[in-house]
């Protein structure tokens, strides 16, 4: 609900701040005293975006700040999607800078104007004959007569699951664009893998690997530095073992003379031992088979295979080498998966699919049953408006499609009198009609669901006597289920306001300035009176204004 109204420098209005109530608010004026500027500054906070020339001081900025009460209507998931701060008492408030630039602000934090957008569309409604009628759009028109049907929690149901088909559907798609490709890659991905596998990386150390090819492309050389080695050391009489002996020996003789005799015979014992170490290694190493061509052909073939699967994969190590491998390996299994995973996904959407098509069926059935139901409740209010001979027809069709709210097809059409054809609302209906009928329907509406404040501009127009006072006797019905302002020339709908408030000029010297009064009990016994004769009314125009008004 608009709980308060503040406009400061726009247009013609220096400042104004306006208190609204429930109920039902009426505001009048002559032609051209500022109404439309108000309306004009609630397009501001519904995200309209600004157009120059809107500062009465082109020095100092413009403010327009509206309070609603939101706590009723469900939109704390809203503000979440939007990254906005709930506050059950919202203020959303707009400024237009001199620069040209402008500001908008919900709840003090900084807002896009598509959030202005989102939000206000659930807390306001303006209407008029000149603006895109709501009743011709078929959200609106599925939301009225889902509203009566009592389909609140099907539709709840049902849309969740819709969500999941359409990301189920989406998924499959996905995956089996996946497999189209996958089944073109499989079998080279298969071969890579294959070809790594049976090269059996894991086992292989490639440092060792060239290690061996060394040793057996340098076996002979081997061989023979071992052999002439074993021969020089232990070779008799003339190796080197035997010399060492002889030279042991001689030391042993005298290293009780001196200690450093005694320390260079206990070195060369210890060399001795050592250099009979050394044999004794060198012995098993000459004994080893000989030259194996087959083994020196298979290690080269190892190494020659590693190093050509590196430059083809373009890895510099064994290491990389093995992680592509293992990469392949998960992607080959996903492959192999996916067909798999696409029979899931395909169980998951028949068994959604049969939710939606149950749920679409309740749907239809229950929108089918309360048609007759809304048509009579609409053509009741009609015929209060003077539209006793408008005639409407709602056509809904079963369809195989699915969509959001459903499978239905849905059009509302009207006969604008008896024996006419019926055809499409924007058609056949006039703009006062059509006003008439957005009222009769968001006066049934509103018994149903919880509405955002409607304000009416306009609705008035080219009506009078009794169609005028029946339709102030609906805006009083309307009002007591939802928050009605209505802009009015007529006095037979300004004495069914609540409150009335009044726009009116004055003028300074050369400035002229719009402003906005709450009429108490005489001033709008005076201004009903005003609105029936004219700016002197007589005292029978008051009189008969105190009796419009039930004082």
């Amino acid at each position: 609900m608009l709980q308060n109204l503040y406009i400061k420098n726009y247009a013609l209005i220096d400042k104004i701040n306006l208190d609204f109530g429930p109920g039902l608010s009426i505001i009048t004026g002559e032609t051209g005293a500022g109404k439309s500027i108000l309306l004009g500054g609630l397009e501001l906070i519904r995200g309209k975006r600004t157009q120059q020339g809107l500062l009465k001081n082109t020095d100092e900025k413009s403010i327009v700040e509206a309070t609603f009460d939101i706590e009723k209507y469900g939109l704390k998931d809203l503000f979440v999607k939007e990254d906005l701060d709930y506050e059950p008492e919202t203020i959303i408030r707009r400024e237009l800078l001199p620069s040209g630039k402008s500001r908008a602000f919900i709840n003090d934090s900084p807002a896009r104007l598509d959030s202005l957008t989102q939000i206000t569309g659930k807390l306001l409604d303006i209407h008029s004959q000149h603006q895109t009628l709501e009743l011709n759009q078929k959200t609106f028109q599925f939301e009225l007569l889902d509203a009566i049907s009592g389909n609140q929690k099907l539709l709840q149901t049902y849309h969740k699951n819709y969500k999941t088909y359409q990301f189920l559907k989406k998924n499959l798609n996905h995956l089996e664009e996946k497999l189209s490709v996958a089944e073109k890659e499989l079998a080279y991905k298969k071969f890579q893998l294959d070809e790594l596998n049976s090269t059996k990386l894991d086992d292989m150390n490639l440092e060792d690997l060239e290690n061996q090819i060394k040793k057996i492309d340098n076996q002979a050389l081997i061989k023979e530095v071992l052999n002439e080695s074993l021969q020089k050391l232990d070779q008799e009489e003339t190796g080197i073992l035997s010399h060492w002996i002889e030279i042991k020996n001689a030391f042993q003789k005298i290293n009780h003379l001196d200690p450093a005799f005694k320390e260079l015979s206990d070195r060369f014992e210890s060399l001795h031992w050592e250099i009979k170490d050394i044999i004794d290694e060198i012995q098993p190493l000459i004994d080893l088979d000989d030259f194996d061509p087959a083994k020196q052909q298979e290690l080269q073939e190892r190494y020659a295979l590693v190093n050509k699967l590196m430059l083809k994969h373009q890895v510099l190590t064994l290491e990389e080498l093995i992680d592509l491998r293992n990469n392949l390996a998960d992607e080959v299994t996903d492959l192999s998966s996916l067909e798999e995973q696409i029979a899931e996904v395909k169980r998951k959407l028949a068994s959604i699919h049969q939710k939606l098509v149950d749920d679409a069926a309740k749907l239809h059935q229950n929108r089918a049953k309360n048609i007759p139901k809304l048509i009579k409740q609409i053509e009741e209010i009609l015929t209060q408006l003077s539209m006793g001979n408008t005639r409407l027809k709602i056509d809904l069709q079963a369809g195989d499609e699915f969509y959001p709210n459903g499978r239905d097809q849905l059009q509302f059409l009207i006969s604008s009198d008896k024996g006419h054809s019926f055809g499409p609302l924007k058609k056949i209906a006039s703009g006062g009609e059509l006003s008439r009928l957005m009222l009769a329907v968001k006066t049934v509406l509103s018994k149903y669901k919880k509405l955002p404040t409607i304000i009416f501009d306009e609705i008035d127009t080219g009506i009078s006597g009794e169609v005028a006072q029946n339709m102030g006797e609906v805006l009083k019905k309307l009002a007591q289920n939802m928050q009605v302002i209505v802009i009015t020339h007529l006095p037979q709908i300004a004495v069914k306001g609540d409150t009335h408030y009044k726009v009116f000029k004055t003028s300074q010297g050369d400035e002229i300035s719009s402003r906005v009064q709450k009429l108490n009990k005489e001033q709008r016994i005076l201004e009903i009176a005003q609105m029936l004769e004219g700016k002197s009314p007589s005292d029978s125009a008051l009189e008969h204004a105190k009796h419009l008004l039930g004082y």
